[in-house]
Formats: structure tokens, sequence, C-alpha cells
């Protein structure tokens, strides 16, 4: 049950990466929502990080400290902003969280259709479809500029506020759960590094 709730939140945190990232080129639909879909089902339970057997003790209490540094290391409230560049388009979001509980999520997808080997209205088309699936929905905010021939989606997230029936209604295979439970930082930054993002 602990798996698949932190599935479910993993899924969350991640679906505006899932759904802007499909149809970015030809074959990277199904290679970002399997992409999504690995990250949030790999179970994060303690068991997962027990040493083997024929680690030595001092392997196990260097292991055990390292994790210590790692989730202290996490602050639980702020901001952080991360970055990724792939396949011709470059995302950043943004995080507001508050103990350790994501509050406010800022993206922006820069999709670039000379890098993304696309036309102008290829891009345009891939732009306006992952916009449709966010615009109107209470709590998201979804947006399109075009400056210097680049198109820029922002999707904004207010996580108090979303509409998850609707979400999924629009797009059941990236948003699956209409009642996701609440997203934690901590769970988010892994994922996030995992998946080629730098910290800002």
């Amino acid at each position: 049950m602990k798996t698949l709730k932190t599935s479910l939140v993993l899924l969350s945190s991640i679906f505006v990466l899932a759904a802007c990232g499909q149809k970015a080129s030809g074959g990277s639909a199904t290679e970002t929502t399997q992409a999504a879909q690995a990250t949030t089902t790999a179970p994060t339970t303690q068991a997962n990080n027990k040493p083997s057997e024929n680690q030595s003790s001092d392997n196990k209490q260097s292991n055990a400290n390292s994790n210590q540094q790692s989730n202290s290391a996490i602050p639980k409230d702020g901001e952080a902003v991360y970055k990724r560049v792939k396949n011709g388009r470059t995302t950043t979001i943004k995080y507001y969280f508050k103990d350790d509980i994501v509050y406010l999520q800022e993206a922006v997808y820069a999709y670039n259709p000379q890098t993304l080997g696309k036309s102008e209205e290829e891009t345009q088309q891939i732009v306006k479809k992952r916009h449709a699936i966010y615009d109107g929905v209470k709590g998201i905010e979804s947006n399109i500029q075009r400056r210097d021939g680049i198109y820029y989606l922002t999707i904004n997230v207010d996580y108090n506020n979303v509409d998850w029936k609707e979400l999924h209604k629009r797009a059941p295979e990236t948003h699956p759960d209409d009642n996701p439970p609440v997203l934690k930082y901590s769970d988010v930054v892994s994922k996030l590094l995992e998946n080629g993002y730098i910290k800002q």
C-alpha cells in the first residue's frame, strides 16, 4: 500500500514532465510515458535500501550515514529550481514547498523548432496539444508565448486547488489518479535528478 501511495505521489510530481514531453519527437511519446511510469512505480521503501548480506558492517554503517546525510540535506521549506535540456526542449521547473509539501509548481517548457528538428507548424501543434490538457483546469494556469522563434509553454500548478478529476478526465494516461496524495518535495528531488534535471 505504501509503495502504491508513493508511486502516486511521484506520478503527480512529474505529471507535467510526462505530459509535456510526449510527442516532442517521433518516438518520444512512448519513451516519456514509459520513463515516467518506471520512475513512479519504483518502490521507495526502506526495504530497497537494505545492504546485501555480503557487505561488511563498515559499508552498512557508511550507507546508513549517507542516507541520513542525504535526507537531512533536503530542506523542508523554501523554493528550488531544476532545469533539463533534452531532445531540443528546455524544461525549467520551480517548486515552492513548506513542511516538505509542495504547494506550487511553475514550469516553463521551451520548444525550439530547429533543435527539435520540426517545422514551425509541427512545433506549434505539439505545444497547443499540451496546452489544451491544462488550459481551464481549476488550480492550473497554462499559457503559450512565442519569442525569437521559440515556443514557451508555461504551466503553473497550485496543488491546493487543482481539479484532479478534470485533469484525469482530460488525460488519464498521464494523470491516472483523480485524487492523488500530497506531493512531498523530498520525494521529487531524487526523481528529478534521475531524469537528468540539474538543480540551479
